[in-house]
């Protein structure tokens, strides 16, 4: 009788590191901390030599979802060519010119594009942008975009403009200040706490007017076109 109830305690504990080992520990974060990672647009000439995309080039493009080729076109990851116009960086899934540090992916099921987070922690934190600007960050941000390894209600993948996970000038990158970082989806930092702005809720209004008086702040107006497109004209 010992010897069996001591084998059924094994076994409670075998299947429960199986679970374990299968959700990660990821999941462990609660649902109101963002489970984090970054991504950017890379630049063809950092990759290749050329005036072909290389391969190397190619890879990122696959990962990242799209690239920035010479004569002002994007590569995306499905082979297809895009002028860029004056957007700069690169369009997400909301149709609309992606902002650094101010888009994100996020799963479809639980959120719409124009719905935006908020993470207190971010509020007042200076970025360097890509653009060689400074932009004192509002704590919000808005969804503009999808992907497929993006799934769950707490999962978010922070858009960085030009900046590798590892460039030093990537304020959410490896190398950022702990309390800024967004690279590890294992990590469960209180600075990544978050709310959710939906469109058209209460707070909506303000919000939006947040995020916009940072970017025209930061000299990017243009970039307030792209929040309003994702807005859906919510005014």
């Amino acid at each position: 009788m010992l010897l069996y109830s001591g084998m059924k305690t094994n076994w409670k504990l075998f299947i429960a590191i199986i679970v374990f080992s299968e959700i990660g520990y990821s999941s462990m974060c609660s649902n109101n901390v963002a489970r984090s990672s970054t991504y950017f647009i890379p630049k063809m000439s950092d990759y290749c030599s050329g005036s072909t995309p290389c391969p190397k080039f190619r890879r990122q493009v696959r990962m990242q979802g799209s690239g920035i080729m010479p004569g002002n076109k994007l590569l995306t990851y499905t082979g297809k060519k895009l002028k860029m116009g004056s957007c700069g960086t690169a369009f997400g899934a909301s149709g609309a010119c992606l902002i650094p540090f101010i888009s994100v992916a996020a799963d479809p099921r639980y959120y719409r594009m124009g719905d935006i987070i908020q993470m207190p922690s971010m509020k007042g934190k200076v970025i360097q942008l890509p653009n060689g600007r400074a932009m004192v960050h509002p704590g919000y941000f808005v969804v503009q975009d999808t992907g497929g390894a993006i799934k769950g209600r707490n999962r978010f993948d922070f858009f960085t403009g030009t900046y590798g996970a590892n460039s030093l000038a990537n304020s959410f990158g490896t190398r950022a200040q702990a309390d800024m970082r967004m690279t590890d989806v294992n990590d469960c930092d209180p600075h990544k706490g978050f709310t959710v702005v939906r469109r058209g809720s209460g707070n909506y209004q303000n919000s939006l007017l947040a995020i916009e008086d940072s970017l025209r702040n930061s000299g990017n107006s243009r970039m307030v076109a792209s929040v309003e497109k994702t807005a859906g004209g919510a005014r």
